[in-house]
């Protein structure tokens, strides 16, 4: 059973709240759920991808069911232009800039993803190499453009939206490229974890604990390491102060002071030269380092020698 009020728990009911409804099972949830409790001052967002030949009939669904429900549509049709890391993260990149259009100043975007979305972004970028901060999983909230982004199911298991879609009669569409398996989500999604659950039961909901559990240990290592090298952690560094400590922490100081400058995380590939150019050699005015990020979701950074100091800014 969902619980409506650990649903609404990281909402603020009296500012304007939007669903981005595709007609799927996790966003009709979510539409109906607000919608039965009596939550006024919400909309919703449609998006046309118009990358399927059903699009347009999810649409009409979408505003059929909006209609029934009295409930205000946006209706957004974007074309995809992959780039970079591909179609998957093109159309997240024209979603987060569609919300970002709409929502005003402490607003609200939900989404539908479940706990098993986690266990999958879990599993995903565990084969992509990713570094701890990668492993904790999806925010709950999270800033986009003036407002939030929000993920007030993240907790429950797609079994439990499905029970409650089943028992109160709620009509949802299958989008047939979930079953597609040349993405890599998919492939994990319909592939390699019915095959551990197989083996383990309950696995998705295991590994979103995990996940969990790496978001609370990172965020403890975090404020502590703030603590100790504040000092350091900063878009100039002294060359000299960072030579006296151990690479490991040269590395966590460079990473906060990127994340807390908005700039997109290096590859090791990138942090190994930046270590061998400025930490390993004697770095001088030609020393630099730049890197971007493929899909363009952060900036790309820069960093340069001036003044016995790393100089880091956005690319």
């Amino acid at each position: 059973m969902i619980n409506f009020e650990e649903l609404t728990f990281h909402l603020d009911l009296n500012k304007k709240i939007y669903v981005a409804y595709s007609g799927g099972s996790d966003s009709s949830a979510l539409l109906y759920l607000l919608h039965q409790n009596n939550i006024n001052n919400f909309e919703a967002i449609h998006i046309n991808h118009n990358l399927s030949k059903n699009a347009f009939q999810w649409q009409s669904h979408c505003e059929q069911i909006c209609e029934s429900l009295k409930v205000k549509l946006h209706v957004e049709s974007i074309e995809i232009t992959p780039e970079g890391d591909g179609l998957e993260s093109a159309a997240r990149k024209a979603r987060y800039d569609i919300f970002s259009k709409y929502l005003n100043f402490n607003e609200q975007i939900l989404l539908g993803h479940h706990s098993n979305d986690v266990a999958e972004t879990f599993l995903l970028r565990l084969f992509r190499g990713t570094g701890v901060d990668g492993l904790d999983g999806l925010a709950v909230k999270r800033k986009v453009g003036e407002g939030y982004l929000v993920r007030p199911l993240i907790k429950f298991s797609k079994d439990q939206i499905l029970n409650y879609l089943k028992s109160n009669n709620i009509k949802y569409i299958n989008d047939e490229s979930n079953f597609e398996l040349e993405q890599d989500r998919n492939y994990i999604r319909n592939t390699i974890i019915p095959a551990i659950e197989n083996r383990w039961n309950k696995a998705s909901s295991r590994i979103a604990k995990t996940s969990g559990f790496v978001k609370d240990r990172n965020s403890s290592y975090e404020y502590l390491f703030n603590i100790k090298f504040q000092s350091l952690i900063s878009n100039k560094i002294e060359v000299n102060e960072l030579k006296k400590l151990d690479e490991v922490f040269i590395i966590d100081i460079l990473r906060m002071s990127l994340k807390n400058l908005g700039i997109a995380m290096p590859s090791k590939k990138i942090i190994d030269e930046i270590i061998k150019t400025f930490i390993k050699s004697n770095p001088g005015p030609k020393s630099e380092v730049s890197w971007t990020r493929a899909d363009n979701d952060q900036p790309g950074g820069h960093i340069c020698y001036r003044d016995k100091s790393i100089v880091i800014s956005k690319k």
